[in-house]
């Protein structure tokens, strides 16, 4: 019997977008070799900004930078609060005031809640405050915007991890610490209970010996945990993944969508965004204001972020965001994963950790609009990023080519809906796959 010959895979087809991840993977590390490092709210960042609307400028006339007010240092701000409320809780606990203890720990954790959900907390009118600098620009249909897409990135650069050796301070982290606060907190409710059943609630003296021994060590966990982010703020890095990687892209992409409308093959009614933020490393400081200054030019708007493109094997679409506590658009990342998906890769669905860091979808996401961010950061995985190890050789340019590829399909989709008159198109486009040429 013969055996018949198996039929050859199909080929994917290419994005018309040749060189498009070469051209951004050049730009990543021209910014990276004249940059430098960028703290947030920084001459060095508002500097970038200026450098990238310069950028923009040799593709579209519509280029804006904007500056507002942030509070650079947060995270270490929040970080030093909790450090302070934590020895209030501890203090007035000692000395037999649990009531008074429990008061100031459910006021900053209230805070905190404001602080990560809407950025809205009395503590913030004490952090110092300086100018951050946005850049964006649009490219517009040649019709009526029924809908806008904005492709997202950050300029600003993260505090060095501090080294903590191999000792039990490598283990503990923010993480850690706030289980700590929470357990010192539990410890006071548990003398609060004793103190009430022995009738002494409202005697001052010192605690139970049982319950300050609690007490020491809780608080001696917090302390040791957050040791190693009160010690950040010496040095910066040059964040070339983190996140020169999406800057590059996002400006890859806004010289071909504007060279596509030039040879008469733009959009006909989804306006581009293309944006770069400035302090995303405190807590997406920058593109909060951005998106409070920019609704006039948002219909109907979505929103990929990039942020960390290393490696391509690691990729993935994020549902979750605001260290764990600000739902993404689970939507949006599948219809990203499942376009990937028919271009032959393989994205999956990723989430930020319980207080594992935020990225600037988180913004958008507060603002009610649907958003992701395409990162190889999901899951806790830092990597070399907030490292002086974070240089262009550890980025792939193939994790480049694929989140460009990822990003024109998504255009692409969201176009064909309006050939179909409104009609839903398949994601995967009738079988067909696609990838982004190189050459």
């Amino acid at each position: 019997m013969r055996k018949e010959k198996a039929p050859e895979k199909e080929k994917a087809e290419s994005v018309k977008a040749p060189r498009l991840s070469d051209e951004a993977y050049a730009l990543l590390e021209k910014l990276f070799s004249e940059l430098g490092p960028r703290p947030a709210a920084s001459m060095e960042s508002r500097n970038a900004a200026r450098k990238i609307a310069g950028i923009f400028n040799t593709f579209t006339d519509d280029v804006t930078v904007t500056t507002g007010r942030i509070i650079p240092g947060l995270l270490r701000w929040m970080t030093l609060s909790l450090v302070v409320f934590s020895s209030l809780v501890f203090i007035f606990s000692v000395f037999g005031l649990p009531y008074i203890a429990i008061a100031a720990g459910v006021f900053f954790v209230i805070s905190s809640i404001n602080e990560l959900g809407m950025k809205k907390n009395p503590l913030r009118s004490f952090f110092p405050t300086d100018d951050a600098a946005n850049v964006h620009c649009v490219i517009d249909p040649e019709g009526e915007v029924e809908r806008t897409i904005i492709f997202s990135a950050h300029h600003d650069t993260a505090e060095m991890k501090e080294e903590t050796g191999d000792g039990i301070l490598s283990r503990l982290n923010l993480q850690t610490g706030v289980l700590s606060f929470i357990g010192l907190n539990l410890v006071v409710v548990i003398q609060i209970i004793v103190e009430l059943l022995q009738g002494r609630l409202f005697a001052f003296g010192l605690a139970p010996w049982p319950i300050l021994i609690l007490l020491l060590i809780m608080f001696s966990l917090i302390v040791l945990s957050l040791y190693r982010n009160l010690k950040a703020g010496e040095s910066f890095t040059s964040g070339a993944g983190d996140n020169l990687s999406g800057v590059a892209v996002i400006s890859t992409l806004g010289k071909y969508f504007a060279s596509e409308k030039k040879q008469g093959r733009g959009c006909r009614s989804t306006r581009l965004v293309f944006v770069s933020f400035d302090g995303e490393e405190c807590g997406a400081e920058g593109s909060s204001i951005w998106y409070r200054d920019n609704s006039h030019i948002l219909v109907n708007p979505v929103n990929l972020n990039f942020d960390g493109l290393y490696s391509p094997s690691e990729l993935a679409l994020l549902s979750s965001d605001g260290n764990g506590f600000v739902s993404l658009s689970s939507s949006l990342a599948s219809r990203c994963s499942m376009l990937s998906s028919g271009m032959g890769y393989s994205i999956r669905v990723g989430k930020i950790g319980w207080f594992g860091g935020c990225t600037d979808a988180v913004s958008a996401a507060v603002n009610g609009i649907k958003a992701t961010t395409m990162t190889s950061m999901a899951d806790g995985k830092e990597g070399i990023s907030h490292t002086a190890e974070d240089t262009p050789d550890k980025v792939s340019p193939e994790a480049l080519s694929i989140a460009m590829s990822v990003a024109i399909k998504l255009v692409d989709d969201a176009e064909r809906k309006d050939e179909n008159d409104g009609a839903s198109a398949s994601l995967l486009d009738n079988g067909r796959k696609y990838r982004l040429s190189r050459y």
